[in-house]
């Protein structure tokens, strides 16, 4: 028995306004969650020796990233990759601990943030980390490591499996942004809706560097269960540290730096 017309336009209504739209929201809005650009550009001007630097990406955006050499010639250099609700400039004072221990430190920008042209997207970061990675690169044949943080680490690890690192440093990362939409809201089938998934579950496998993963077992915004199955996909060479009562955003002062700069240094006399 077939339904009547105004009955199946009925259910068409019921499916576009219940179905259809949501989903499409989600789809269209999800870039403002994604990347929540803070307001305000970096500093125009060299800050605690980190010297302003302007890159052009192959696809012609202009990234307004800070750059401090190593303390010699030669030195190994460390790219930075920040989270997505800061710039490159929060980084500074961090990557000063690094300078202090004698590495080179690019502070990656993406476009779209801190005065950047363009809009973020997970192509359009990935494009602006091997941006960064080739001007360190050009500054000599000097080893090079990265350091990154939460939604960076899915911009660090498809540059770290394109070009040579030394070692490669990851505190909270996700396994994937689909994994925490289905941790926040588990029933939606996000498989077909997230735009820009960052699949880090399955680039982490392609990086040849040793990798450390540090996680705190009270993070909430990224559970310490995604870093924790990470690590068992990371390759020869890597560690994982788990650290006890640290959340997402307060790891740093849990003594990662340190953590971070141990790493580095084993790495490169096990080079």
């Amino acid at each position: 028995m077939s339904l009547p017309r105004k009955t199946i336009l009925r259910l068409v209504a019921i499916f576009i306004i219940f179905g259809v739209i949501p989903f499409t929201g989600i789809y269209v809005a999800q870039g403002s969650f994604v990347f929540p650009v803070p307001e305000g550009e970096n500093p125009g001007e060299t800050v605690r020796g980190f010297a302003p630097l302007s890159l052009e990406t192959p696809d012609g955006e202009t990234l307004r990233a800070f750059y401090h050499p190593p303390a010699e010639e030669g030195a190994a250099s460390i790219l930075v990759f920040h989270g997505n609700a800061e710039t490159a400039a929060a980084a500074i004072p961090r990557g000063g601990s690094l300078v202090a221990a004698g590495f080179g430190v690019l502070l990656v920008e993406y476009r779209g943030y801190g005065g950047s042209t363009g809009t973020p997207s997970e192509a359009g970061l990935i494009t602006d980390g091997l941006t960064a990675y080739d001007y360190l690169r050009a500054q000599g044949n000097a080893p090079i490591g990265i350091l990154a943080f939460s939604l960076g680490t899915g911009a660090a690890l498809p540059v770290a499996a394109a070009r040579e690192t030394f070692a490669v440093v990851l505190e909270a990362p996700p396994t994937s942004l689909l994994d925490i939409a289905r941790y926040r809201v588990g029933w939606v089938p996000f498989d077909f809706l997230m735009k820009y998934p960052f699949h880090n579950d399955r680039v982490i496998a392609e990086v040849d560097a040793p990798i450390l993963i540090i996680h705190g077992d009270n993070d909430l915004v990224i559970p310490v269960e995604q870093g924790r199955r990470l690590a068992t996909l990371a390759g020869p060479g890597s560690a994982y540290i788990e650290i006890k009562g640290a959340g997402h955003n307060n790891l740093t002062q849990y003594g990662t730096t340190a953590m971070a700069l141990s790493f580095f240094r084993k790495s490169l006399a096990a080079e």
